[in-house]
C-alpha cells in the first residue's frame, strides 16, 4: 500500500520539488501543506494527485489534522518570512511534538548547524535550525536531517549579480577565494524520494546536499559562458565586509559566508549524486536556465 507523506511548504521551491518527486512514484501518496490552497501551484499538485490541505507552523492545533495517518512527513521552517529566530525555533518545536503524538514514523527536517555553538559567532537562519534539529533528537524523533547548501537559484534572486560601471557583473558572495557548495532546492525532491524509500537506512542520519563545489571565480566563469557576451567575476568583498552592509540580514549572511570558509560544513557532492544520480552541476543548471537568468539580469 503506499505510503502517505504529508509535505509542509509544498507551494515553495524545496517543498515543491519533493511533493513531485513524491507524486511521480506510485509507491506514495502525497497530502500537500499550505496557507493558500486556492492558488494556482497549490491546485496544480491537486491536478498531480496531491490531497491539499491547509496548516500553519504557527497554529499547532492545525498540525495535527495534517499529520493524521502520515508514515512520513518532511518539514522545512522559512527564517527569512519573519527574520525572527525564537519563533522559527517555537514552529520546529511544535511540528516535532505533533509528529511525536502522531506516531509519525519518518520525518525528513531540512536543517542547518548550530553555528554559534559550532564558531562561536551568531548566524540565525542557521542557529535556529540547529536547535530545533537539537530538540528533534532530544525527543527521540525518528528523523533524517537534510542540509541543503546554497541555492543555484539564489543567483535569480537574493544574489543577484550586480552590474558595474563598466558593465561587468560582480558576485557579491564573499568567499575570499574558497570553494562553496552549491545546489539546486528544485532539484533534490527526488534525493528526499530516496531517502523516504529507505527509512532503515538514513533515520537518525544527517545528509548534507551538495550539487557542486566550486569557487565564486569559476562560478562567475561559468556564468560568463552561457550568459556572453556578458562577463561576470567575483566580489573581492570579505564576509565582515559583507555583515556591515545595510540590508536587513546582511550580518547574518555575512556570518553564514564565514562559517562556510572557515568551518568546511559538511556537504557531499558524491553522496547527493548516490541519492540523485541526474543532480545537476552548476554548469549544467545554467545551461538549461539561460533564459530566466538573462530575464534576471534585465
Amino acid at each position: 500500500m503506499a505510503k502517505l507523506i504529508t509535505v509542509f511548504g509544498a507551494t515553495g521551491t524545496q517543498g515543491g520539488s519533493v511533493a513531485n518527486a513524491l507524486l511521480e512514484d506510485q509507491d506514495f501518496k502525497v497530502r500537500a501543506v499550505t496557507r493558500n490552497a486556492s492558488s494556482d501551484k497549490a491546485k496544480a499538485l491537486q491536478a498531480k494527485g496531491a490531497e491539499v490541505v491547509t496548516a500553519s507552523l504557527d497554529d499547532p492545533s492545525t498540525l495535527g489534522p495534517a499529520l493524521q495517518g502520515a508514515h512520513g512527513v518532511f518539514v522545512l521552517t522559512n527564517y527569512w518570512e519573519h527574520m525572527d529566530q525564537e519563533r522559527e525555533i517555537k514552529q520546529g518545536k511544535a511540528i516535532a511534538d505533533a509528529a511525536k503524538a502522531a506516531g509519525v514514523l519518518h520525518v525528513v527536517f531540512s536543517g542547518l548547524e548550530n553555528v554559534q555553538k559550532i564558531a562561536g559567532f551568531p548566524c540565525p537562519h542557521f542557529d535556529a535550525k540547529g536547535q530545533i534539529e537539537e530538540y528533534m533528537t532530544s525527543i527521540e524523533l525518528p528523523v533524517t536531517f537534510v542540509r541543503y547548501s546554497s541555492f543555484y537559484e539564489n543567483y535569480i534572486s537574493s544574489l543577484k549579480p550586480q552590474k558595474q560601471k563598466g558593465g561587468t557583473y560582480v558576485l557579491g558572495v564573499p568567499m575570499e577565494g574558497a570553494a562553496m557548495d552549491i545546489v539546486s532546492a528544485g532539484d533534490m525532491g527526488p534525493a528526499v524520494r530516496t531517502i523516504f524509500k529507505n527509512r532503515a537506512q538514513w533515520i537518525r542520519k544527517a545528509v548534507g546536499f551538495s550539487g557542486d563545489r566550486i569557487t565564486i571565480q569559476q562560478t562567475a566563469d561559468i556564468l560568463s559562458k552561457h550568459l556572453a557576451p556578458k562577463v561576470f567575476k567575483a566580489s573581492d568583498m570579505t564576509a565582515d565586509a559583507f555583515a556591515q552592509l545595510c540590508f536587513p540580514g546582511a550580518d547574518d549572511l555575512g556570518n553564514m559566508f564565514k562559517f562556510y570558509r572557515l568551518h568546511n560544513p559538511d556537504r557531499s557532492v558524491e553522496l547527493t549524486r548516490q541519492l540523485h544520480p541526474a543532480a545537476k552541476s552548476f554548469d549544467t543548471w545554467v545551461a538549461e536556465n539561460k533564459e530566466v537568468l538573462q530575464k534576471s539580469l534585465e
